[in-house]
């Protein structure tokens, strides 16, 4: 685990992150550390990291009626483009 207050591994000292909570299908609500919200193929996404988990979710992200909407990723070839902006965005902050 890296330094983070929150414990989430992202290896950054003495940050806060902002907390969103997801509401899953079966209607239970989850704690969610905001890791980084990046643009990756045109499109915006969000990594978040639940409470109680050391793996990140990542969602399509857009600004609508003043708030955060969050979508699943569809498909396998979106996700990895998603995923792989994302290492980029974490390895970069590390250097």
């Amino acid at each position: 685990m890296g330094n983070c207050q929150n414990d989430c591994g992202c290896g950054h000292e003495h940050h806060d992150h902002k907390k969103i909570y997801l509401t899953l299908v079966d209607n239970t609500e989850i704690a969610c550390s905001v890791l980084s919200i990046f643009k990756a193929d045109n499109k915006e996404y969000i990594a978040v990291l639940p409470e109680d988990s050391e793996t990140p979710l990542i969602y399509r992200f857009v600004e609508k009626d003043g708030g955060p909407e969050l979508s699943n990723i569809e498909s396998d070839e979106e996700y990895e483009i998603a995923s792989q902006a994302f290492l980029e965005t974490v390895n970069h902050d590390e250097e």
